[in-house]
């Protein structure tokens, strides 16, 4: 029965490499989370993959440990959130005040694009408002005389052109 053996082999390197797959596959896990997630205690929530604090080597340590276990990734964020707050997450939560958090840029370049238009349309209108009035004041001053003048002396210089 040699080819007992060989299947009997072949299926122990078989489920070796899937068990080191599932190994790697979860340190790859871990790593994600660290490498997202912020720490509390270095300064201006540094990247926790960064940060070297006794919470962040905690931290480290709880993620990896948790992996192995087999935690689902929203379990530990979920853990550590409890622990030590949202400001370890890479961004606000899209509810509450973290909302507010993420409408409050939106809003003000919708804004200020609003308000420019506004002023624009506005100052436009008088410009051109202001451009007739001229238009008109200047176009009262001149009378007949002035105008067959000009009109003589335009026509005298298209004479010199051609």
């Amino acid at each position: 029965m040699p080819g007992l053996g060989a299947l009997l082999l072949a299926l122990a390197l078989a489920m070796a490499a899937i068990l080191w797959q599932t190994g790697a596959a979860a340190a790859d896990e871990g790593d994600d989370l660290i490498n997202e997630l912020r720490c509390p205690a270095a300064a201006r929530y540094m990247p926790l993959a960064a940060a070297d604090t006794p919470e962040a080597r905690w931290m480290k340590a709880f993620i990896r440990a948790k992996v192995a276990e087999g935690w689902p990734r929203q379990r530990i964020v979920d853990t550590l959130v409890r622990q030590y707050g949202e400001g370890i997450l890479p961004a606000p939560a899209k509810e509450g005040f973290g909302l507010a958090a993420w409408v409050t840029p939106f809003a003000i370049i919708f804004g200020g694009a609003a308000v420019t238009g506004y002023l624009m349309v506005g100052w436009l209108k008088r410009r051109r408002w202001n451009d007739a009035y001229w238009n008109a004041e200047l176009a009262r001053e001149i009378d007949d005389t002035d105008l067959q003048r000009y009109e003589e002396q335009l026509r005298r210089e298209l004479e010199q052109f051609n």
